[in-house]
């Protein structure tokens, strides 16, 4: 697609609220399932899966996470919490619980869950992110160069195109469209030269 017709870009801000619509719809879809459920004993805990859903929601805005990381913790608090929960009757000091969380890996509570959701997340919001990101550097690339600067040498060869024949007595006469693409291109030599580069930034997103 050229970029000198190229239609106006989407506004990257829609595909973020929608994304981060389909976050708030599943994590209330979690909450009420979890809260019909699990009952007192989930909400006394939600707030572990609420933790989650603000850092998934701030490294989709940009925020400075690390998927990897924050779902390592999300999956260690909640070994820790369920782990108080099924054991009620001790009291356990936070550097046990520590301990425990050290042997996840070795001990698997949750199977083969994390391994498969931390996978799965990491790739949706990895896209997710660098697709609206991408939408946004390529809004901004197109709004500068959309601002053209005429100089005075595309004035003088707009007006003879245009103008000419009227000072001939032929208003209805028009410029061929070879002596009319040479002007433009004159005019937008600088937009010209990103065309093969817009192209294929336009494929790759």
């Amino acid at each position: 697609m050229p970029f000198s017709s190229l239609p106006p870009l989407p506004k990257p801000f829609i595909h973020l609220e929608f994304f981060l619509e389909l976050l708030d719809n599943s994590e209330k879809s979690l909450n009420s399932m979890f809260t019909r459920t699990y009952g007192k004993l989930y909400v006394q805990n939600s707030e572990v899966f609420q933790d989650l859903f603000t850092e998934l929601k701030r490294y989709y805005t940009g925020g400075n996470v690390n998927l990897e990381e924050m779902l390592n913790d999300f999956w260690s608090r909640l070994l820790e919490r369920m782990f108080q929960l099924l054991n009620s009757q001790y009291h356990f000091t936070d550097d046990y619980l520590e301990c425990v969380t050290k042997y996840t890996d070795q001990l698997k509570p949750f199977g083969d869950v994390p391994r498969k959701l931390k996978a799965q997340v990491t790739r949706a919001f990895i896209a997710a992110r660098t697709f609206v990101q991408g939408l946004t550097v390529g809004r901004e690339v197109a709004n500068r160069v959309a601002k053209v600067n005429v100089v005075p040498a595309c004035v003088r060869a707009l007006t003879q195109m245009l103008y000419c024949p009227y000072c001939r007595g032929m208003p209805g006469l028009k410029p061929c469209r070879n002596y009319c693409y040479n002007v433009m291109r004159g005019c937008l030599a600088n937009q010209a030269d990103l065309d093969a580069e817009w192209n294929l930034f336009i494929v790759k997103e």
